[in-house]
């Protein structure tokens, strides 16, 4: 293959990936609007309303601050801009998607921790584990980003970075200047390990609930099933999620396109499914106006029952006795 059909090959693997990359980040963000939208009611009545605690200011962060950057995110990837003004905001566009996910990873660990039985050394393991996760993600961001090659080739683009750069086989041709001989996809193990150390932690919480559903599985409240239930689901997804979007940037046979789709929503998606996860929670403890009247009717009924059972012994007791006032009198 010729030099030039190696730049040009390079140029069309760029701008493809750019492409999807924009309509992924477009497309995980309107899920993350959607979500919002038909989740306002009853982040109204299960949210708002509620007492403040950790639960509640860490929802609020992870439904809100993706929604607050979207803009920002907005501006640098989906617009077009000059290198130098992507060299400014690179770490900074990187650097806002750490947020969210550390968000949506507390906001599930305190999930299971209080599933768990609100046991100190789940917590500890936990937050270790997460901590290490989030100071991993801080180092790439602001270490081991840096800008896509595609300003090679283009004036003004979207401000995506990249860890690996692509394999460029440098040779030196007849007239003495450097020439391109081959080009191959890097393996991007940096943002490989941030998701690998992600699915890592959503195993570990998935690990811990089963094994104390199954450790306590004759005393769980309807409750705890419904953490369990969707929890599982979650977590399971999730995991699923981190781990395909893992593989993608640790093989060098897959496609940059591919490489595109996996990271946005992983970002976006964990603060959506956890937002979702508390206000199922907070619904099933906080039955509907109908549930409660049909508790109370139930309550009633069950009154009503007892006062009927008290009351039959006393009118028995009255026949007995006008029976046997009626046998008297009628013996001679």
């Amino acid at each position: 293959m010729d030099e030039q059909s190696l730049i040009l090959r390079l140029l069309v693997s760029s701008l493809d990936l750019l492409a999807v990359a924009r309509y992924t980040l477009t497309s995980a963000y309107v899920v993350c609007f959607y979500d919002w939208v038909i989740s306002l009611d009853e982040e109204v009545v299960f949210v708002f309303s509620a007492p403040w605690n950790i639960v509640k200011v860490v929802y609020l962060f992870c439904r809100y601050y993706p929604l607050a950057v979207a803009p920002f995110h907005f501006w640098g990837f989906l617009g077009d801009h000059e290198q130098h003004v992507c060299e400014s905001y690179l770490h900074a566009l990187s650097a806002c998607t750490i947020p969210p996910v550390f968000a949506a990873q507390f906001l599930l660990m305190w999930r299971t921790y209080a599933f768990s039985g609100r046991k100190k050394g789940i917590l500890a393991v936990l937050s270790i584990t997460l901590s290490t996760l989030v100071s991993f993600m801080i180092w790439v961001s602001w270490k081991q980003i840096i800008l896509s090659p595609l300003f090679l080739f283009v004036e003004r683009t979207g401000c995506f970075g990249i860890t690996d750069l692509p394999t460029i086989k440098i040779v030196q041709v007849a007239s003495g200047t450097p020439g391109i001989s081959s080009v191959q996809p890097p393996f991007a193990y940096h943002l490989g390990i941030v998701f690998a150390l992600t699915s890592l932690f959503d195993g570990l919480n998935m690990f811990v609930m089963i094994w104390h559903c199954y450790s306590e599985r004759r005393t769980l409240g309807s409750l705890a099933q419904s953490i369990l239930k969707h929890g599982i689901f979650i977590y399971i997804f999730m995991t699923i999620l981190n781990m395909l979007t893992f593989g993608t940037f640790f093989s060098s046979r897959v496609s940059y396109e591919a490489r595109a789709i996996g990271p946005w929503f992983a970002y976006i998606l964990p603060s959506v499914l956890s937002c979702r996860l508390v206000l199922m929670l907070r619904r099933k403890a906080s039955p509907t106006e109908t549930k409660l009247r049909s508790r109370y009717s139930h309550i009633v009924d069950e009154a009503l029952e007892m006062v009927t059972v008290e009351s039959h012994p006393e009118e028995t007791s009255e026949e007995t006795a006008q029976s046997v006032s009626k046998d008297a009198h009628a013996r001679p």
